[in-house]
C-alpha cells in the first residue's frame, strides 16, 4: 500500500532534483524514490546501534556502562602482601 508523505524541500535541492529529472526523463517523485533506495543502505551502515535507555543496576554493572565501581582499601591503609 503506497502512502503519501508530505516533504518540505529547500528550493536549491528541489531545483537540482528537477534538473536531474529532466536529464534522466524521470519524474521528480521517481528521483526522490531512487535517492532513498540508493542512500538507505549507506545510511544504515553508518548508523550506530541504539543503546538501551533504561538499564537496571545489574545490567549497567555487567555491561560496564553507567556505573563505575572503585575498590579502595578501607581507611586508606595499604598493606603489602607477598605472593
Amino acid at each position: 500500500m503506497a502512502r503519501t508523505i508530505p516533504l518540505s524541500v529547500p528550493d536549491d535541492l528541489l531545483n537540482e532534483v528537477r534538473e536531474t529529472a529532466r536529464l534522466t526523463h524521470l519524474s521528480v517523485q521517481d528521483i526522490f524514490r531512487q535517492s532513498v533506495k540508493i542512500a538507505k543502505p549507506v545510511l544504515r551502515q553508518s548508523a550506530r546501534t541504539p543503546r538501551p535507555k533504561r538499564l537496571s543496576v545489574w545490567d549497567a554493572l555487567a555491561s560496564g556502562r553507567g556505573l563505575k565501581l572503585v575498590i579502595a582499601p578501607a581507611g586508606g591503609k595499604v598493606r603489602k602482601i607477598k605472593l
